[in-house]
């Protein structure tokens, strides 16, 4: 698998945990979809840490 390959694997972890937490009464949330969505690798892996997935 290419780095670009787990860049955007990581990007819909990152998506699917947003709407999860948007689902379930977080809905302020929302507002870092368009920092996901326009992230860079590095910028996803700070994202990540930031939602306790790495």
């Amino acid at each position: 698998m290419c780095a670009e390959d787990q860049v955007e694997i990581l990007r819909g972890e990152l998506l699917d945990e947003l709407y999860a937490m948007a689902f379930s009464g977080c809905p302020a949330v929302l507002a870092d979809e368009d920092e996901i969505r326009n992230a860079t690798a590095e910028e996803l892996e700070r994202i990540a840490w930031r939602f306790g997935l790495r």
